[in-house]
């Protein structure tokens, strides 16, 4: 065979195998599209993974305020997965937590993982954070956290600094009795903003002392983040804030909710001695209320004689969900955890951190304890599971279901709770100093009791509200990440 005609020939077949390919990219491409995959970094990040931790005995410190019980089970667990690391607890008190962090990082005694409280600028200006970047990234498990709290921990946009290290849902408590009481249906699973707000009016009957509904948490946090399917407080859609929407509208329905008498008295009040008989007497235990909005970890409190007894059957609600949004957002507790950016072992400290928080062996170990965990008297420490899962593990969850109460409301709960938005205090640069200078002690003082004792109306400041704490960000990113 001639040269020209064999090359023309390898030329062909050159062709068709570069066609081939094509073809089978295209292919590939397509279904994972189809899958919605196509994510190039996750590929990268599971095809890289972690190093390997060090096979040195070594020695990490390990400091948050869950129980104690619970953290060193955890602690104990982690020591046998890893036999050459020892865990220390720090033991603190959870008063004034960020300043005991302070004193242990003016001597160098910051431990290599700690949980941080509320102000997360504190943590920043102190350089108190290691950047996990590498670590976050390029982890697997990475991928397996609830969608809306991957992003939250990376402040500057940029680097990974803190992470999600447990979980309490905000918890709409509805009193079953009472409502069957009032001949009125309990709501469905699914239920609206406005459907919640039109229930508490309707379960307000004055001429026999019941009221709509008690507050530890509030609708002002809610309504922005449900309705407006934001990411954070105050309406935050990842770059900016707007109190000119949700906010301004659930703060004066609030008021007015306070002025009507849909809302329960206050605490310690005139108002509650003449509707309770008791100032002090907490309005969600009177069999008075029809709904308390408060925190997941009370759901073990309202299973004690004291409301049974007295013929009240509080059952857990999800915040509903805005009357148009697309997502389940709901706000949550989340509190965060980081590594010390003084460590000297970063990669096993990033291990530890993961294990106490996201890590599905730690998620295991943290089931088995709130199984198996008791008081001297032998009763369990825990009555309910301490929080719910980081991850979206339909293991994890299953287990955790069956932890809790035999009833609907818990599974329909649970169904709805994995779409968690954090408070912004520990998320968001500026936002606590925002809180403390202008919406709590500004030129309107507490912004809240202003609008519900008539001073000013929200739409009025709510522009103005809405530049200065965008304005405190910007000055916080400026300060922080310069």
């Amino acid at each position: 065979m001639k040269k020209k005609t064999m090359l023309g020939l390898l030329s062909v077949v050159f062709l068709l195998v570069l066609t081939l390919v094509a073809g089978c990219s295209s292919d590939e491409a397509e279904k994972s599209e189809d899958k919605g995959g196509g994510n190039k970094a996750g590929e990268e990040k599971e095809a890289k993974g972690l190093d390997p931790v060090t096979d040195e005995e070594i020695t990490l410190t390990y400091a948050s305020w869950a129980n104690a019980d619970l953290n060193q089970f955890l602690a104990d667990k982690f020591m046998e997965v890893y036999p050459n690391i020892k865990v220390e607890l720090v033991q603190l008190e959870q008063d004034g937590w960020n300043d005991h962090l302070t004193n242990l990082a003016s001597t160098g005694e910051l431990p290599d993982v700690f949980w941080y409280q509320g102000n997360v600028d504190i943590g920043i200006r102190n350089a108190w954070f290691a950047d996990m970047t590498e670590y976050f990234e390029n982890d697997p498990e990475s991928d397996t956290l609830l969608k809306t709290i991957k992003e939250p921990g990376y402040f500057d946009g940029e680097r990974k600094l803190a992470a999600p290290a447990a979980y309490q849902p905000y918890t709409i408590f509805l009193d079953e009795n009472l409502f069957k009481k009032m001949n009125v249906d309990m709501p469905s699973p699914d239920w609206t903003y406005t459907e919640m707000l039109d229930l508490m009016k309707e379960m307000t009957v004055p001429e026999q002392g019941i009221f709509g509904y008690n507050t530890f948490t509030k609708i002002v946090t809610m309504a922005p983040i449900v309705n407006q399917d934001a990411t954070g407080e105050f309406g935050w859609d990842g770059e900016s804030y707007d109190l000119t929407k949700d906010w301004a509208d659930a703060v004066t329905q609030r008021a007015e909710f306070i002025r009507s008498g849909v809302h329960a008295p206050f605490f310690d009040t005139d108002e509650a001695e003449a509707a309770f008989g008791d100032r002090q007497l907490w309005a969600a235990s009177t069999g008075k209320i029809a709904m308390q909005l408060d925190a997941w970890w009370t759901v073990g409190l309202f299973s004690e004689p004291e409301f049974i007894d007295k013929g009240i059957k509080w059952v857990p609600y999800v915040v509903p969900k805005g009357d148009e949004a697309k997502t389940n957002h709901k706000p949550a507790f989340i509190d965060f955890g980081a590594i010390s950016s003084a460590s000297d072992h970063p990669r096993e400290a990033y291990e530890l951190l993961k294990f106490f928080g996201w890590g599905k062996e730690g998620w295991q170990a943290k089931l088995e304890a709130f199984k198996t965990l008791e008081n001297e008297d032998g009763s369990l420490i825990f009555k309910h599971p301490d929080g719910l899962p980081l991850i979206d593990d339909e293991e994890i969850w299953a287990e955790l279901r069956e932890l809790l109460p035999e009833s609907q409301y818990y599974t329909d709960f649970l169904e709805r709770a994995k779409e968690p938005i954090p408070l912004g205090g520990a998320a968001q640069p500026g936002f606590q100093t925002f809180l403390d200078e202008v919406y709590f002690g500004g030129e309107y003082g507490d912004v809240e009791a202003a609008i519900a004792n008539g001073e000013v109306n929200a739409h009025d400041i709510a522009q103005d509200l809405t530049d200065k704490i965008n304005q405190y960000r910007e000055e916080a990113m400026e300060e922080l990440f310069y």
